[in-house]
């Protein structure tokens, strides 16, 4: 169904009301019990603005389908501790001497599983660090943030600046979900502690955008499972080997069982294909 929009200015002057109108070549307007549809010729519908909570469109003519606008999109920046090398994060996962890096989204086994299809044909990006999958969660508060509370995951690709982008490899992620409440996002990645962040994300001119680097108090219960990675950088912490959470000797023991191999390992920490006395040692 087609509707028409317009935006209506009325001006009194001399007890007189002036209502502009808009002049087109031709056009119509015909209707029956059950539909109706409006015309012009003239200047279609152009481009079409949200803040989450007003829209404007632009054009003489709309199809009604342009008032219905739900999704997001989502401008995250956060680092590894890991591939992390001071300024930037390292890319040999998917370099030229990569090996075994998967061209299908790796989070479809526990603890995960996320049953996407983000897929590649090859590496769209030579700053693609490695894949990281992305939650929503529409809460009140962080503490009230629970799985039940979930809306959206997408699988993604983190690169080296710490940019989450699509798997394009360069353009913003978006989400056809929209928050009703307050939203929380969460990183998970295959061998560092998952976080959640602190705040509920905000937006502007409909972007929701955090950075989860800027500060400890940025993540949800930080102490327990982040850190410094550098001067007032933070960032995820790795050597969650196993994947259940929790940093420990279980790890170490997973990591001597790949120890010597190389390619794309749960127990490359440092995520430079080589799983050796560096990721045990140093992560």
């Amino acid at each position: 169904m087609l509707g028409f929009i317009g935006m209506v200015f009325s001006l009194s002057l001399l007890a007189q009301s002036i209502t502009p109108e808009a002049i087109v070549s031709s056009g119509g307007y015909f209707e029956d019990a059950n539909n109706s549809i409006s015309y012009s010729l003239g200047e279609l519908a152009t481009q079409t603005y949200s803040n989450g909570a007003l829209i404007l469109t632009e054009g003489f003519q709309q199809t009604f389908s342009s008032l219905i606008i739900s999704g997001i999109d989502l401008n995250l920046f956060v680092y590894l501790e890991g591939p992390f090398t001071g300024t930037t994060m390292n890319t040999f996962l998917t370099g030229e001497a990569a090996e075994g890096f998967p061209l299908s989204q790796p989070y479809n086994i526990p603890p995960w599983n996320y049953n996407g299809s983000e897929s590649i044909v090859s590496i769209p990006n030579p700053e693609i660090v490695d894949w990281v999958l992305i939650e929503l969660r529409d809460a009140t508060s962080p503490g009230t943030a629970l799985p039940s509370a979930t809306i959206a995951r997408q699988a993604a690709f983190l690169l080296n600046d710490g940019s989450v982008v699509g798997i394009d490899g360069e353009s913003m992620l978006q989400f056809e979900n929209s928050p009703n409440l307050q939203l929380y996002v969460i990183v998970w990645h295959r061998n560092h502690l998952g976080i959640m962040s602190a705040n509920g994300v905000s937006q502007s001119n409909g972007v929701y955008s955090y950075d989860f680097s800027s500060a400890i108090t940025q993540v949800y219960n930080a102490g327990a499972g982040y850190k410094e990675i550098t001067s007032n950088v933070f960032g995820m912490v790795g050597g969650d080997a196993n994947r259940d959470g929790i940093i420990n000797l279980n790890d170490k023991a997973f990591w001597t069982n790949q120890s010597g191999t190389k390619g794309y390992k749960f127990s490359d920490f440092n995520m430079d294909i080589q799983t050796n006395n560096k990721d045990k040692n140093d992560i």
